[in-house]
C-alpha cells in the first residue's frame, strides 16, 4: 500500500460522528431521553471531553455556564471536576434533558450543577443573572440565529479572564464508493479530459487505462477512490487550480475563494504547504483536505454525494457543519479574540476564545 494512502486511513477511518450535546433550537424529529444518553455516551470515544476539561485547568470555585448541555455528559464531569465547590450550569431547551440532569445530579450528590430550561430563540434571560469564568458549548455553535448579537450580549456576563469554549465539527473524512451519486457519468466526463485537467493529470496510468477502455463498475470506482485520496491530502493540489491555464476567476464565489486563500496561507505560515503529505501533522492534513474538498465540490460536485463534500457534512444534517473560519469572523465582531486550541480527533476541535481588552 503506498505510504500516503497508508497514513489516510490511519488517521481519517471513516467513522460516522454526529452531535454530542442536544441542540440548541428545536429539531424536527427530538431524540427520546434514552436514545440522546446513549449517543453522548457514544460519541464521547471520538471527543474525550476529560481531555478538554484537563487542558482548562478547571479551578475551585469557578462559575462555569454549558449551553446546549443536552443529556449533561459534560456538565457532569465539570461539576466533578469543581469537588463541590463553584457552579456549574446547564442549559437546554428540552425539558426531559433539564429534568434528567436535575436528577442525576441528586442521585450522584452534585450538589453544584443546576439544570435550566431556556428559550430556543435568541439568548435567555436567565443567563444574566449570573457571571461566569467559562462558557462551554459543544457542537451547539451552528443552531444560533442573530449569532454576533448573541454572543455580544453574553460577552456582558463573563468575569474578567474568561473563556469561551467551543466544540466544533470538524470532519474532512477520505473518499469512499458512496461519495458517488453518479460514478458512470464520472467516469465518461474524465474519460473526455485531458491533462491540462487536473483531476484527469494526477490520475495513476492504471486508472487512466481503465477511462480508456471504457471500464464500468467496481474496479474504476475503486481505483478513482484511491486516486482522489491521494489527491486529496496532496498540498502541492491546489496548483492546478491556480495556474493561468485553468483557474478562472469564476470558479468559486467570493466566499469560497476567500477561504480558499486564507487556507493557504494558514498552511504557507505553518511551513507546511511544499510538505509531502506523509510529514504532514494531523492538523495541517485536515487543512489540505478542506483546501482540496473545495476543488471536488467546484468541479465534479455534479456526481459526487453532498456536491463533493460527500460525509464532509453529517447526513442529514447540512447545517451541523460550520466553517471554522467564518466562526471566528463573526466571534471576532462580536467582541472576542483567539486564545487557542484543542485538538479532540480528526473531527472536532476545541477553539478557546477570550473577550478583547477594551
Amino acid at each position: 500500500m503506498p505510504k500516503n494512502m497508508m497514513l489516510i486511513r490511519v488517521l481519517f477511518a471513516s467513522v460516522i460522528v454526529m452531535s454530542i450535546a442536544g441542540p440548541v433550537k428545536p429539531a424536527e424529529a427530538k431524540p427520546p431521553l434514552k436514545f440522546a444518553i446513549m449517543r453522548q455516551e457514544h460519541r464521547n470515544e471520538y471527543v474525550q471531553f476529560e481531555t478538554v476539561i484537563e487542558a482548562l485547568d478547571i479551578t475551585s470555585g469557578m462559575t462555569i455556564l454549558d449551553i446546549g448541555s443536552g443529556p449533561g455528559y459534560a456538565s457532569f464531569l465539570f461539576a466533578e471536576e469543581l469537588r463541590g465547590s463553584g457552579k456549574v450550569f446547564a442549559t437546554d431547551i428540552r425539558e426531559d434533558f433539564v429534568n434528567y440532569i436535575s436528577d442525576e445530579a441528586k442521585r450522584r450528590g452534585l450538589t453544584n450543577l443546576f439544570s435550566v430550561a431556556v428559550k430556543a430563540e435568541g439568548l435567555d434571560n436567565f443567563y444574566g443573572k449570573h457571571q461566569y469564568d467559562l462558557v462551554f458549548l459543544s457542537n451547539v455553535y451552528h443552531c444560533f440565529d442573530n449569532r454576533i448579537e448573541y454572543f455580544s450580549k453574553l460577552r456582558g456576563f463573563l468575569k474578567q479572564k474568561a473563556r469561551l469554549v467551543i466544540v466544533l465539527y470538524n470532519q474532512v473524512p477520505v473518499f469512499s464508493v458512496d461519495d458517488f451519486s453518479n460514478a458512470d457519468g464520472l467516469v465518461d466526463n474524465l474519460s473526455r479530459e485531458t491533462d491540462d485537467n487536473p483531476f484527469y493529470k494526477n490520475l495513476s496510468a492504471g486508472t487512466k487505462k481503465l477511462l480508456g477502455d471504457h471500464a464500468k463498475g467496481d474496479e474504476i470506482e475503486r481505483a478513482l477512490v484511491d486516486d482522489f485520496n491521494r489527491m486529496l491530502v496532496d498540498p502541492r493540489f491546489y496548483k492546478g487550480f491556480y495556474s493561468d491555464s485553468y483557474f478562472r476567476k469564476n470558479l468559486f464565489t467570493v466566499p469560497e475563494r476567500e477561504f480558499a486563500n486564507w487556507l493557504l496561507m494558514t498552511l504557507e505560515e505553518d511551513g507546511v504547504l511544499e510538505k509531502p503529505a506523509d510529514q504532514l501533522s494531523a492538523k495541517a492534513l485536515r487543512t489540505v483536505m478542506k483546501l482540496n474538498r473545495l476543488f471536488f465540490m467546484k468541479k465534479l460536485g455534479g456526481y459526487l454525494a453532498g456536491g463533493g463534500m460527500g460525509a464532509y457534512i453529517p447526513a442529514g444534517d447540512a447545517n451541523r457543519h460550520t466553517s471554522k473560519y467564518v466562526m471566528l469572523r463573526e466571534l471576532d465582531a462580536a467582541g472576542y479574540e483567539y486564545s487557542s486550541e484543542i485538538n479532540l480527533s480528526p473531527y472536532f476541535d476545541a477553539v478557546i476564545m477570550v473577550p478583547k481588552t477594551p
